[in-house]
């Protein structure tokens, strides 16, 4: 009776561990038979960022309280986050073989890898008060005509520190954090994996 009740500790000990283990994705669709397995060339378009959730507040909102230099920067923001994120997913995925170009016609890439930024928590600095920034992205993988193969989500989170004090900084981390895990994604459909 009392190995009984010690498997059961056990086992509730280690679930929260099991739970862990896993895929850091969220998958939504995924097309079967898979398309992408042994295949080394998709295509990227750069982010998108409609419909975007800023904190509790819709983009339009959240910029309607910027002055005209904070709105400057934040554009310059989403483009360093594109960025950010192309360069992580190109270089993760051409560590195993799988090329990943710039694209804008089917003549590029039999596949494009389109990412949307969904959720930015900005996050704060203050020394006393610190609380990281957060990024969640949809990416879709699709044919040349933009039909969706697969689906899936992913966040990523910056810490707010003294060596990370900037939540311009922060939102390139975690950009550049998207694109290490859309990476592993493509390279785990590539080869197969379930």
């Amino acid at each position: 009776m009392h190995r009984r009740h010690a498997l059961w500790i056990l086992m509730l000990c280690l679930a929260p561990l099991l739970a862990a283990c896993g895929h850091p994705w969220k998958t939504a669709r995924q097309a079967m038979p898979n398309p992408f397995y042994g295949q080394a060339r998709f295509g990227i378009v750069p982010i998108a960022f409609h419909a975007l959730q800023v904190g509790k507040k819709s983009e339009a909102d959240w910029m309607a309280e910027k002055d005209a230099e904070q709105q400057q920067s934040w554009q310059e923001d989403k483009s360093a986050m594109n960025e950010e994120f192309t360069e992580a997913l190109v270089a993760r995925a051409s560590s195993e073989d799988v090329i990943v170009v710039r694209a804008a016609t089917a003549a590029d890439a039999p596949f494009f890898v389109r990412a949307s930024v969904t959720f930015y928590e900005p996050g704060v600095f203050t020394g006393v008060f610190n609380m990281d920034t957060l990024l969640k992205a949809t990416v879709q993988l699709t044919d040349p005509a933009g039909r969706v193969l697969d689906e899936f989500s992913i966040e990523a989170t910056s810490p707010a520190s003294l060596f990370n004090p900037s939540t311009g900084g922060r939102a390139r981390d975690a950009a550049s954090q998207l694109g290490k895990l859309a990476a592993m994604y493509i390279i785990h459909r590539v080869q197969g994996e379930d």
